[in-house]
């Protein structure tokens, strides 16, 4: 069987074992039940991007073996390479892209309720985070408050504050957004093994999310996956509203990688 699929079978298996020591944890009383509610929403977006992949393999042909028959091995995940253009990251991330805006937060009844759209940072350009934070302590279940919030965080890379925002919004929606940005942050957190399954969970259920893309080949990167870190930045580029200074590293990386590949 393919070294891959085994891989991710056995890191699926891992993170059942996860859930099921969590309740365990639970009963005994060594979590609280609020802690653990954020640790499952993690673990079983984890599973999901995780049989996502296993998916994949179906009908697929084996592994290159080399020379002597042995299947290459795959990178490990905590050896982590350097992002492909460091300052890209800062530029994508703080750019909101309108034409490539996420459906869900359009369309996501928490947002009337609300009475503003999860990107639309303008029309709350006078609400600070303090007012903010009252508010979806008050009504938990406005989730495009919640969304707005958890990205001025993120942005400022106020990474602690963004997280649990986040995880909550995760607990009731999976959003694009926060499993793309949590993927990001766990990434940053030295697993990109964990942080590829959110990415490609959150470019599934939004195609459109062009920021996803440049985390995705950062990713894939650092896995040692030069080639599957070109397509998503392909991807990126294709989209019309990217910034000129996101496309411009955007294409430099690509080159890089290009060459890199070759």
């Amino acid at each position: 069987m393919n070294a891959e699929r085994l891989r991710i079978e056995d890191q699926l298996a891992q993170v059942d074992a996860d859930l099921a020591e969590l309740d365990e944890q639970v009963e005994t009383g060594e979590i609280d039940e609020e802690t653990a509610a954020g640790l499952r929403v993690n673990y079983r977006s984890e599973a999901d991007g995780l049989r996502d992949r296993l998916a994949r393999f179906d009908g697929a042909a084996a592994a290159p073996e080399e020379a002597d028959g042995t299947v290459e091995a795959s990178v490990p995940g905590r050896s982590r390479r350097r992002m492909l253009i460091g300052g890209a990251i800062l530029a994508v991330g703080a750019i909101v892209i309108a034409a490539v805006a996420i459906t869900s937060a359009n369309s996501s009844p928490s947002n009337a309720v609300a009475g503003v759209a999860a990107e639309d940072a303008a029309g709350l350009a006078s609400v600070s985070n303090e007012e903010m934070e009252e508010v979806v302590a008050a009504n938990p279940e406005i989730v495009g408050m919640r969304l707005a919030l958890a990205r001025r965080y993120f942005e400022a890379g106020e990474f602690d504050q963004a997280i649990d925002h986040y995880m909550i919004v995760l607990e009731q929606e999976q959003d694009p957004e926060a499993l793309a940005n949590v993927g990001w942050m766990t990434y940053l957190s030295d697993r990109p093994d964990v942080a590829l399954g959110y990415l490609e969970r959150a470019i599934a259920l939004e195609p459109n999310f062009a920021q996803a893309y440049w985390f995705l080949a950062n990713i894939r990167y650092a896995l040692g996956d030069t080639e599957g870190a070109i397509e998503p930045l392909e991807q990126l580029l294709a989209f019309d509203a990217v910034p000129d200074e996101v496309r411009r590293e955007a294409e430099a990386a690509l080159a890089a990688l290009r060459e890199e590949g070759s």
